[in-house]
C-alpha cells in the first residue's frame, strides 16, 4: 500500500466498525460478518466477492503496521497515529523513526527487509495452498462418507448401524477444532467401503477462516516489506552497512 496514496475501499466500513475500534472489536465484527457471507452458507451470488473483500480488510486492519499505513492512505493520520504522536509528546521528544529515518534505514536493514518480505510472501503462498488443500480434502471426504449418529461405549469406542443394517464398533475419531459434543452420542461420517473408517462430522469453517487470515496476513505483509526494502535501496545515500 503506497504511502500518500488514497484508497477507494474503506476497510472499516467493509467489516462494519468505526475507525477507532479496538483489535478485539474488529475481530468480533469480522467473525460475525464472515459467518454471514461465507459461500458455503450464503447462496447470494455476490457473497463470494464480498467475503474475499472482508478477508482482505481484516488482514489489513488486524495488523497494527498495515492498519497504520491504511489510516495514513485513508486521509491523514488515523486514531492510532494520533495516539503515537501523543505518546511522543509526553516523552518530550518526537518518535525516533520520524526524527531520524536515515539512521534507521541502513543498506543492511533495507536488504533484510527485502529478503524477509520475500520469504514471508513465499510462506503466505504456502499457507494459502494448505488452506485450499485441506478445504478440498474435507469436501471430498464429506461427499463420499455417510453421516450417522454413533453411541459412545466403553474404552473410547463408538457403535453405530450403517445404511445397509450392519452394526459397527470402532474407535472414536479424535476431534479437532469445532468438535460436536461430549454427550452419549457423537455425529460421525463413515466410509461405506470400510465402515470402521470414521471421521467427525463437524464444521471446518473456523479452521479454514483462521488459516485464510494467516495466509492473507503473510501475503499482505510480505510484499509491503519487499517494497519498503526495494525503495530504500533505490534511495541514496543510505547510511553504512550496519
Amino acid at each position: 500500500m503506497p504511502t500518500g496514496a488514497r484508497v477507494s475501499t474503506d476497510f472499516y466500513a467493509v467489516i462494519g466498525v468505526d475507525a477507532s475500534a479496538t483489535g478485539d472489536e474488529i475481530a468480533r465484527a469480522f467473525r460475525a460478518r464472515a459467518k454471514q457471507l461465507h459461500p458455503d452458507t450464503n447462496d447470494d451470488p455476490d457473497a463470494g466477492s464480498q467475503f474475499n473483500e472482508l478477508v482482505i480488510a481484516y488482514g489489513v486492519l488486524s495488523n497494527h503496521r498495515t492498519r497504520r499505513e491504511f489510516d495514513r492512505t485513508r486521509g491523514g493520520s488515523g486514531p492510532q497515529g494520533a495516539g503515537v504522536a501523543e505518546r511522543g509528546d509526553r516523552r518530550g521528544a518526537p518518535a525516533p523513526p520520524e526524527a531520524s529515518p536515515q539512521t534507521r534505514w541502513t543498506r543492511r536493514r533495507a536488504w533484510t527487509a527485502l529478503v524477509a518480505g520475500a520469504l514471508v510472501t513465499v510462506l503466505g503462498v504456502g499457507a494459502a495452498y494448505l488452506t485450499w488443500h485441506l478445504h478440498e480434502r474435507d469436501a471430498r471426504l464429506h461427499a463420499r462418507f455417510r453421516a450417522v449418529t454413533a453411541v459412545r461405549v466403553a474404552n473410547g469406542d463408538i457403535t453405530f448401524v450403517t445404511a445397509d443394517g450392519r452394526s459397527v464398533r470402532t474407535r472414536e475419531p479424535q476431534q479437532h477444532g469445532e468438535g460436536t459434543n461430549l454427550g452419549p452420542t457423537v455425529a460421525v461420517r463413515y466410509d461405506p467401503a470400510n465402515p470402521v473408517h470414521v471421521i467427525v462430522d463437524a464444521s471446518t469453517f473456523g479452521r479454514d477462516i483462521t488459516l485464510a487470515v494467516v495466509a492473507l496476513k503473510l501475503l499482505v505483509g510480505g510484499p509491503i516489506f519487499v517494497v519498503l526494502g526495494a525503495r530504500r535501496l533505490r534511495r541514496r545515500p543510505l547510511t553504512g552497512v550496519r
